[in-house]
């Protein structure tokens, strides 16, 4: 939806505050937006402008609008129920919570000559708000970068050349898995969720930290990633140091398997292997995965 073309597309279309019509993806045909979504998107956003709608795969309502000078998109089902907003930040990286900008300042993105060329805000239901930094060199795909609200570095893919987020929408966690969350994990807030081929990623902040969880396709636990990058404990540190004295930390998980392992996993810059460090400091270098 953030094209040259749509952009262009959507100035011919009527502006108007809370209209219900507006151009449609496909052709002229305005969009039907039902009362209860109406009633739902004035009771939630106040202080907007140019309002425009579509409609997506699925039968959901998005409401393309401005607020507080930066452009917003809204998904909605039919019943007025609210879904998921976008909030397009530009590059204007300042506009981010501060730890989010200290976050992407750890990062090799913030040297090496790369840029940011988007910054997007992502509000969910039931999850917790994350950012997608997307940076740009010269010479290298672009990538998107995920961040929590802890300003962790949590996912890293290589830009697809899409515009809005809308595979986002929809995408619910298992009860099985939400059950064990609730149990072992007390009052974490839930970032991310993602269906993969082998099983289930869960992102969470728990206890102030960020934590991946891992669940194989029948939702049993199989692992928890937690991030320490910036409290890692010395005797791993020194020990890293030691043996590998002219390289840099770029990152470092602490993780737990349902097998009842525990050890350090640690990504050196520029360096082809990972290091799996035990809790005594004993180094393994392991395929980086």
């Amino acid at each position: 939806m953030k094209t040259k073309e749509l952009i262009k597309w959507t100035m011919a279309c009527a502006f108007g505050v809370f209209a219900l019509a507006s151009c449609s993806d496909d052709d002229d045909a305005p969009v039907k937006v039902p009362d209860a979504v109406t009633r739902a998107f004035t009771e939630k956003y106040t202080g907007v402008s140019r309002v425009e709608w579509d409609r997506e795969k699925g039968g959901y309502l998005v409401a393309e609008f401005w607020k507080d000078g930066k452009e917003h998109e809204a998904w909605f089902d039919a019943n007025g129920e609210w879904f998921m907003t976008e909030v397009d930040h530009g590059r204007d990286i300042t506009s981010l919570p501060q730890a989010v900008q200290d976050g992407y300042k750890t990062t090799r993105y913030n040297e090496e000559q790369w840029t940011i060329d988007d910054i997007d805000e992502i509000q969910r239901k039931a999850y917790d708000t994350f950012y997608i930094i997307e940076v740009e060199k010269r010479g290298q795909p672009d990538f998107d970068l995920y961040f929590d609200a802890n300003g962790t570095l949590f996912r890293e893919v290589q830009d697809g050349g899409g515009g809005s987020h809308g595979d986002l929408v929809g995408n619910q966690i298992p009860a099985e898995i939400q059950q064990f969350i609730d149990a072992e994990y007390p009052g974490a807030r839930v970032v991310d969720f993602d269906r993969e081929r082998s099983g289930y990623d869960v992102d969470i902040i728990h206890d102030g930290k960020s934590k991946e969880l891992w669940f194989d396709t029948q939702y049993a636990w199989v692992q928890t990633s937690t991030d320490v990058t910036r409290s890692m404990p010395e005797n791993i540190r020194q020990a890293v140091k030691a043996q590998y004295p002219n390289k840099r930390i770029d990152d470092c998980d602490y993780i737990e398997t349902a097998s009842g392992e525990a050890y350090y996993l640690v990504d050196l810059d520029n360096y082809d292997m990972d290091l799996k460090v035990t809790l005594d400091g004993k180094i393994t270098e392991v395929y980086d995965y």
